[in-house]
């Protein structure tokens, strides 16, 4: 008998966290993938559709109209929906280069002139929108799983929000997008200060904000963009405007910032630059700066290094910000050579570049990041099954099987950006997602140790991640590769101890790995691979069946109540964790035969949500609660 449920029909089930329900608030669309149909006037095809900065016979946004409104599978309420007159073009710029085109939308009025806020599918009104392909990213997840993180990670002010859709233009269906906000000033964007040409904005206080700058290299920028960008004196980084707009950038408000920067950068490279009060800390949100580069440290995305979508704010009489995070579909393990250092879940990325790798110098700084990232894991842990069920949710739709009908080619086109072998559909590279982030998220928590001895220390209490390069064949029972991070030795419980990472399964049987450092430090063992063998059945003390079934309160007041109806003995732990990842409850119950009531006060918590957790040795059920009174 095939197994190949045990393999990819039940996607996740060997991870450490393993769900036995899904939480519709781990959807990037909780209300489902909503529809959108785009009409070109005056006759225009999709070709006439042209991009700003890499087509040389562009000549400006077309007139359109636009529909948004659900999909047989979606359930929006009719105030997120759309009717009406648009302005598009076509943006990005590797991704302007392939096939399945991102598109920019400005909401307009019938004048189609006066641009017009409307909010759509569930998110703020604004009048500036992107429609946002997948060409380079067959799981069909990097960037919105990256926003959601950084929407969870609050020293990040503003994480863009986003949607899945379906797309047609002019009656074409043109496959899964997502629409997503842009990055822009406004009250429920980047809430910073209106700057203009008013004299008063040219002296301080009012030029000191607001800002927001874009790091790009000098050949992706516009002319209007090029004749405003400015360099710094230190480290070289090139910055253009996204706030105020190059066309209404001051020369006054050009030299303020600028200057602003390079003393920034001064005070960093100089002996001084620990100093509390005059130090680095006098001109930076340093939270902002944490969470940004555990994000962007962890994703190891390639376009992130100021060279292209690295943005920071600044408002006014604030500090300088790492700003909203953006461009994830060459990340997480899905760019560059098959021994690029990108491709790797080893090795340090943003944590040693420019700004970041001078802060890493201070050991207070390091100690608050490694504090972050600590408190930030619970949120991590939820990776594999947000992934999942995500995938759920787009499978269930049917949007996934429309894609591949429409680009079958963007399976195999870009093969050679992962180290799959043969990533024939895009449930393998959500596997392969979940392999490399949880293997990347495990490197972290290990490298971010001061010394070898706490390096050591954090590996014991770590599980490697036995990453399957090749899914398919794995599903098919074939021979296939596995990957374990770098950097170790490796014990295999078939008795091999080797040094190399990689390792070739064919035979059947239970496998799992530990890794030993250099030190004699040995980690936990992996979770085991079962190949042709079943895999143990759920544990049924977790089970939501009707023979373990609970329910909980919610909203809740001074006291969560719980009722748990159990078929047998075990012991639950019940924890509860706020929206950073910080757990603020923890407690454990023993529940036996029939029905059991479990009490957690809460009184001490602020108003707001969290996530319950309820688990057992061998599985967790999560699911989210409010805290009201």
């Amino acid at each position: 008998m095939k197994l190949k449920a045990t393999v990819l029909g039940m996607l996740f089930l060997v991870y450490s966290t393993t769900l036995f329900s899904q939480n519709e608030d781990w959807l990037f669309s909780p209300k489902g993938v909503g529809e959108i149909r785009i009409t070109l006037a005056d006759g225009k095809k999709i070709g006439d559709i042209k991009n700003e900065k890499n087509d040389k016979d562009y000549a400006g946004k077309l007139d359109a109209t636009m529909q948004v409104k659900n999909s047989g599978s979606s359930e929006y309420v009719t105030e997120d929906f759309y009717n009406g007159k648009i302005k598009i073009e076509g943006r990005g710029n590797t991704t302007w280069g392939v096939p399945k085109k991102p598109y920019n939308i400005d909401l307009v009025g019938d004048d189609e002139i006066t641009e017009i806020e409307s909010p759509l599918l569930g998110m703020p009104a604004a009048e500036e929108w992107s429609l946002l392909a997948f060409w380079h990213d067959r799981s069909l997840m990097r960037i919105p799983m990256a926003m959601y993180l950084g929407q969870h990670m609050n020293g990040i002010k503003w994480s863009p929000r986003m949607r899945y859709v379906e797309l047609w233009i002019n009656n074409d269906y043109r496959g899964l997008y997502l629409l997503s906000e842009k990055i822009q000033r406004g009250n429920d964007r980047i809430d910073i200060k209106k700057l203009t040409d008013a004299p008063e904005d040219q002296v301080e206080p009012r030029v000191s904000g607001g800002y927001i700058l874009e790091g790009s290299s000098e050949g992706k920028l516009t002319d209007i963009e090029k004749s405003v960008q400015f360099k710094t004196e230190r480290d070289n980084i090139n910055f253009t405007f996204k706030y105020p707009k190059p066309k209404n950038v001051t020369p006054e408000q050009r030299a303020w910032i600028w200057n602003y920067i390079n003393t920034f950068e001064n005070v960093l490279r100089s002996d001084n630059f620990k100093d509390p009060v005059n130090g680095y800390q006098k001109y930076i949100d340093v939270e902002s700066f944490i969470d940004w580069t555990i994000l962007h440290e962890q994703s190891r995305g390639v376009d992130n290094l100021f060279h292209a979508s690295t943005f920071v704010h600044k408002d006014r009489e604030g500090k300088l910000n790492m700003s909203a995070p953006w461009d994830f579909d060459l990340s997480y393990g899905n760019a560059g050579s098959p021994d690029a250092d990108s491709r790797q879940e080893t090795g340090n990325m943003v944590r040693t570049h420019r700004w970041f790798d001078r802060l890493s110098k201070d050991p207070a700084y390091m100690a608050r990041y490694k504090a972050r990232l600590d408190e930030l894991t619970p949120l991590f842990n939820q990776i594999p099954a947000i992934l999942n069920a995500n995938y759920e949710q787009l499978y269930e739709s049917g949007a996934i099987e429309r894609e591949k009908d429409k680009w079958p080619q963007i399976l195999w086109e870009f093969q050679g950006e992962t180290d799959m072998e043969t990533p024939f559909e895009h449930k393998a590279h959500v596997r392969f997602l979940s392999d490399w982030v949880t293997a990347r998220n495990a490197w972290c928590y290990v490298a971010v140790g001061a010394d070898d001895d706490e390096k050591g220390e954090r590996l014991i209490r770590t599980k490697p991640v036995i990453r399957i390069m090749d899914p398919e064949a794995m599903e098919e029972e074939g021979s296939f590769s596995v990957k374990v991070m770098k950097g170790y030795e490796y014990s295999w419980n078939d008795g091999n101890e080797i040094t190399d990472n990689v390792k070739r399964i064919s035979a059947k049987g239970k496998y799992w790995v530990k890794v030993l450092d250099s030190h004699g430090y040995v980690s936990l063992a992996s979770d085991t691979l079962y190949y042709k063998v079943e895999p143990p059945a759920p544990p049924t003390g977790i089970a939501v069946t009707k023979a373990n079934s609970f329910t909980y309160t919610n909203p809740v007041n001074d006291e969560l109540q719980i009722e748990y109806n159990a078929s047998n003995d075990f012991s639950l732990s019940v924890q509860l964790f706020d929206l950073k990842g910080i757990r603020v409850k923890n407690a454990g119950a023993f529940v036996t035969p029939g029905n059991n009531r479990i009490q957690i006060p809460v009184s001490g918590l602020e108003n707001g949500m969290y996530i319950l957790q309820l688990g057992t040795e061998n599985g967790i059920v999560a699911k989210k609660i409010i805290v009201s009174r």
